[in-house]
C-alpha cells in the first residue's frame, strides 16, 4: 500500500515514463571511444567542460589530440568547482556562444556533469537559470551531451536531474527533466585509476547511498530494486579494493558500474534523508557531497532501523548470498554494522568538524522541506530528528538513538 503522496506520483511517473539507460562505454580508451561517437553523430564544436586539476594533469591531453586530429574546432571550460553555482553555469553557456558550440562534452565528477546539463539546456532554451529550475521547465531540446565520469559515485551521468547551488540563499536547486539525461556515457580506467583514495572513498559511499535509498523508497519497483540491490553488492564488494589499490581496474570498473546502477535506481525511486539533510551541509559549509553523504547514511539507517528492518534485513542477505530468511531484526542490525565498518575501511570520518549548532534549525527545515517535496521516505523525520542526526556528526557518535 502507498501511504505517501510522493511515492505514488512517483509510481505514476514510472508508469508513464521510464528513462533509458544511456549507452555506455568501460574500460581502456572508453573516453576515446566516446569522443569518437560524439564526433560520428554530426558534433564538431564541442565544449569540454571539466576542473583545472583534470586539465592542468595531462588527464585531458589524449582527448585534446584526438579531437584536434580530427578536425574539430573545441572550447575549454575548466571553471567547474565541487557544488557548482549559478554563476559557474553562467560562465560556461557564455563560453557555448563565445565558441559557437554544437555539444558539450563533459569530463568530471558530478558537479561537471550536473554543471554541464544545464549549459547544455539553457543554451537552446530562451530562459534564465532562476526559471529553468524546477521540474519539466527544458522546452526545446539540449545540445547534445556527452559525459566522462570520472568518479564513482553521483550517478549523474545516468539521471535526469542537476543540482545547482544559490549562493545567496544558500540553497541548491533541482533541475529536472528526461532531456537532461545524456546521450552516451564513459568510464575510463585510464582516469578511474587515478582517482585520490579520499575521493574514491567519498564518492562511492555516495553511490551506495544512492542504492539503499532508492531499494528503501516506497516507490521502488521490481527493476529498480534489482538494480540498486545488484549496486549494494558491487559498491561493498569492491569499494575498499579500489580504495586500497587503486590501480585495479576491475575494482574500478565494478564500483563504477555499481554507480551507474543505482543511479539508475534512483533516478526513478527519488532519495531520502541522507541526501535531503547532505544537499543543506554542503549549500552551508560547501562540504564535498559524497563525504557529507557518507558521513550521515549510518545515522539515518539507524533513524529507519525499525520502518526498514526487512529491508535491510534483504540486502544483508544478498550480501552474504544467504538464501535462508532467518531473524529479520538481526540481519537488518548486521546490515547497518557492516556499513559502519565499511566506512572505516575507506576512511570516512565519524564527524564533520564545520557543521554549527547555530545552523541546525535551518538545516533541519530545509531537509525537512526538500524531504516533503521530493522523496518518498519509508519514515518521516521531525525538526528533532534532524537536529539529534546534527548533533551525533559534530560529536562523532554513529550509534545515535532516536526516541
Amino acid at each position: 500500500m502507498i501511504r505517501s503522496p510522493m511515492a505514488f506520483a512517483l509510481r505514476a511517473m514510472n508508469r508513464l515514463f521510464t528513462p533509458e539507460k544511456p549507452l555506455t562505454f568501460f574500460g581502456h580508451e572508453a573516453m576515446i571511444k566516446l569522443a569518437d561517437l560524439m564526433m560520428r553523430s554530426g558534433s564538431k564544436r564541442p565544449l569540454i567542460v571539466t576542473n583545472s586539476f583534470l586539465l592542468q594533469n595531462g588527464m585531458l591531453d589524449t582527448l585534446l589530440a584526438f579531437l584536434k586530429q580530427e578536425g574539430c574546432d573545441v572550447s575549454v571550460f575548466e571553471d567547474i568547482v565541487p557544488n557548482p553555482t549559478f554563476a559557474v553555469v553562467g560562465a560556461g553557456i557564455s563560453a557555448i556562444r563565445t565558441g559557437q558550440c554544437d555539444s558539450v562534452f563533459a569530463v568530471g565528477g558530478g558537479s561537471a556533469i550536473d554543471a554541464a546539463k544545464v549549459m547544455a539546456a539553457a543554451s537552446t532554451n530562451k530562459k534564465s537559470l532562476q526559471k529553468l529550475a524546477g521540474i519539466l521547465k527544458v522546452r526545446q531540446t539540449p545540445l547534445p551531451l556527452y559525459v566522462v565520469a570520472t568518479t564513482s559515485g553521483t550517478g549523474s551521468e545516468v539521471t535526469t536531474a542537476a543540482v545547482i547551488s544559490d549562493t545567496t540563499t544558500h540553497k541548491k536547486n533541482f533541475f529536472v527533466d528526461p532531456k537532461y539525461l545524456p546521450i552516451a556515457a564513459a568510464f575510463d580506467t585510464d582516469i578511474l585509476t587515478s582517482l585520490p583514495g579520499p575521493m574514491t572513498a567519498g564518492t562511492g559511499m555516495d553511490a551506495l547511498t544512492h542504492a539503499i535509498e532508492s531499494f528503501t523508497s516506497l516507490a521502488r519497483t521490481p527493476a529498480t530494486e534489482r538494480d540498486a540491490a545488484t549496486a549494494v553488492r558491487l559498491i561493498v564488494e569492491f569499494l575498499p579494493i579500489a580504495y586500497r589499490d587503486p590501480e585495479n581496474a576491475r575494482a574500478r570498473e565494478m564500483v563504477a558500474l555499481g554507480s551507474f546502477l543505482a543511479g539508475y535506481a534512483f533516478t526513478r525511486t527519488s532519495l531520502g534523508y541522507v541526501h535531503a539533510i547532505s544537499h543543506q551541509i554542503s549549500a552551508h559549509y560547501n562540504t564535498p557531497h559524497g563525504l557529507a553523504n557518507a558521513v550521515l547514511l549510518p545515522r539515518v539507517l539507524r533513524f529507519n532501523e525499525k520502518a526498514c528492518g526487512d529491508r535491510f534485513a534483504t540486502l544483508e542477505r544478498v550480501l552474504t548470498q544467504d538464501s535462508n530468511p532467518g531473524e529479520a531484526a538481526q540481519q537488518a542490525s548486521a546490515f547497518i554494522h557492516r556499513i559502519d565498518a565499511l566506512a572505516d575501511s575507506v576512511g570516512i570520518p565519524a564527524l564533520l568538524e564545520d557543521v554549527q549548532q547555530s545552523d541546525f534549525a535551518a538545516i533541519a527545515r530545509d531537509a525537512l522541506a526538500e524531504a516533503r517535496s521530493s522523496y518518498a521516505v519509508p519514515k518521516k523525520m521531525r525538526k528533532s530528528d534532524v537536529a539529534t542526526i546534527l548533533d551525533s556528526v559534530v560529536t562523532g557518535n554513529r550509534s545515535v538513538h532516536f526516541g
